[in-house]
């Protein structure tokens, strides 16, 4: 079982920037199964969006994260948590979530 967690801005297509993002979609591979987590409250924040937005995905014992960019100390956070990125090419914007989910699956993680 693995958790993938997605960002998006309208809980269609993937958003483009990890900390600010007002959702994240956690599509769990053995339900098949996709929930949306709110992120406003980090979104909102001054400074350390990224920061704070990578340790709820680590909160939320996700295994990976399915984004275009995520700065460098959420990515730290990430890694320290045991959370992996998979990096969507800016070529594939915009990109559904259910696409994303599909690219990231159909590779072998």
């Amino acid at each position: 079982m693995m958790k993938i967690a997605i960002q998006s801005m309208d809980r269609e297509h993937v958003g483009e920037n990890f900390g600010r993002t007002r959702f994240f979609a956690v599509y769990d591979t053995e339900t098949e199964e996709t929930v949306f987590l709110s992120n406003e409250e980090n979104r909102q924040a001054a400074h350390g969006v990224g920061i704070q937005s990578a340790a709820l995905m680590a909160r939320e014992k996700v295994s990976w994260v399915i984004s275009y960019h995520v700065g460098p100390k959420a990515k730290e956070i990430l890694e320290q948590s045991g959370v992996r990125i998979y990096t969507l090419s800016q070529d594939d914007v915009p990109l559904k979530i259910e696409e994303a989910v599909r690219m990231f699956l159909e590779q072998e993680h």
